[in-house]
């Protein structure tokens, strides 16, 4: 499953990405973002046939244009849903990080 629109070259952010997949299940623009919020508190969260388990937080390094190195810590959500390609049906799983 592509998100990148024909039109579009540059890289998406995991929000971008969230909004895409909104659009993808019928949910207004940013109900998964705030599926994700709301997770980070419960540990999952649920919303008709969409479940979004928080698995915790990582960190990273990221490189700066000035060759330095800046800690990035994201979080991590698992997001499982239902599809219905050419008439069948199908289980998919999404692992987004999300700045903190």
């Amino acid at each position: 499953m592509s998100y990148y629109p024909g039109a579009r070259k540059a890289h998406l952010t995991s929000k971008d990405y969230l909004e895409f997949l909104d659009g993808k299940l019928g949910f207004p623009r940013g109900n998964l973002y705030n599926l994700c919020v709301a997770a980070v508190k419960s540990k999952v969260e649920a919303k008709e046939e969409v479940m979004v388990t928080y698995r915790g937080v990582i960190t990273r390094q990221k490189r700066l244009a000035t060759h330095k190195f800046v800690q990035v810590r994201k979080a991590v959500f698992l997001i499982e849903f239902r599809m219905t390609k050419a008439g069948k049906q199908y289980d998919r799983v999404v692992q987004v990080h999300l700045e903190m």
